[in-house]
């Protein structure tokens, strides 16, 4: 005989059901703009791949734009709430007058000087008269460098160099062919070229900050936010990047469905150690009221030195930076 779902059924169900809208209620969405091959999409993978997301009460509905530009302007125009960006960026924005700022450390690394192999160039001093290339006159490892070289070495690379404009890929090309002496890739391309052995890194970004006496722990790509953005929300979403960084570093399935995803491309997957490994040691450790007055004595050195044409900003703007949403462990 059939029996029906019962009184006690129907009061589970409900339960059920209840509890589910709930949850859904508490859910808190936020728009993110990920760049064409930038490695935020590993993470925002990342948090969706462990489910980081659900287990935080987040949906994080991601929008891939094709250049830095593109993301920029999504931000600007409130398309997307968060992005990562350089330090010089969140300062721009603050200048402008866009409703933004950066709320978290994303990654120490940027690129770092590298040259042939077998070629003669060894140190900073070396590059003096040499033909280099950066990905713009704006690059922030570029400006770095100059800073470096200014104080240290008593030259500027942009003035009694030759610096010429490429993107990495043809970047490492030139250099392969003895057209420029010297290149200043993103990090992940100096990690490819030093793997295959066919460059050598003379200082990365890390160094130069140390000659020149900064902190090294200074972080150059931020998390930049919109100011409108849900507090609560925009503190799960921190704590779900840190998640996600501490399951990306001991998960090696993880490297390889990176590629499989085709969220990165690399000409041979057998570079993709090298990479993890500089991705690593990007990682940020700190994020505080130090950290910022460093950021901002490098922007006033870069200014300085470079100019505010180049550099973007006339000067520092302490409202760029804040530690307000620090997550808890």
């Amino acid at each position: 005989m059939k029996r029906g779902i019962g009184v006690w059924g129907l009061v589970l169900i409900a339960a059920v059901l209840l509890s589910a809208g709930a949850w859904a209620q508490g859910v808190k969405t936020i728009r993110v703009g990920l760049q064409a091959g930038g490695t935020f999409s590993w993470v925002i993978y990342a948090i969706e791949r462990f489910g980081i997301d659900k287990q935080l009460g987040i949906e994080v509905r991601e929008v891939t734009y094709p250049s830095k530009p593109a993301t920029q302007l999504a931000l600007r125009a409130g398309e997307v709430q968060v992005t990562v960006d350089d330090f010089i960026e969140a300062v721009r924005m603050q200048q402008q007058g866009i409703p933004a700022r950066a709320v978290y450390p994303y990654s120490l690394v940027t690129g770092g000087v590298v040259v042939k192999a077998d070629g003669p160039i060894s140190t900073v001093a070396d590059l003096k008269g040499k033909t280099i290339g950066a990905q713009s006159l704006g690059d922030k490892s570029l400006l770095i460098l100059r800073a470096l070289a200014v104080s240290k070495y008593g030259f500027d690379p942009q003035k009694d160099s030759r610096v010429i404009a490429a993107a990495p890929p043809l970047m490492s090309e030139l250099l392969r062919k003895g057209e420029i002496d010297a290149g200043l890739p993103f990090w992940h391309f100096v990690a490819r070229q030093v793997a295959t052995g066919e460059s050598r890194e003379i200082i990365s970004a890390k160094q130069m900050l140390r000659e020149m006496g900064a902190p090294v722990d200074l972080p150059l790509l931020l998390i930049i936010a919109r100011n409108d953005l849900d507090k609560d929300a925009l503190q799960r979403l921190l704590r779900a990047v840190q998640l996600a960084n501490a399951r990306m570093k001991t998960t090696d399935a993880f490297w390889t469905e990176i590629l499989e995803r085709r969220l990165y491309a690399l000409p041979d997957p057998s570079l993709m150690p090298a990479v993890r490994r500089r991705w690593e040691a990007g990682l940020p450790t700190r994020w505080d009221a130090g950290v910022v007055v460093g950021l901002n004595n490098l922007v006033q050195r870069m200014v300085q030195v470079a100019g505010a044409e180049v550099v973007g900003v006339q000067r520092f703007d302490p409202r760029a930076y804040t530690t307000e949403f620090v997550p808890a462990d």
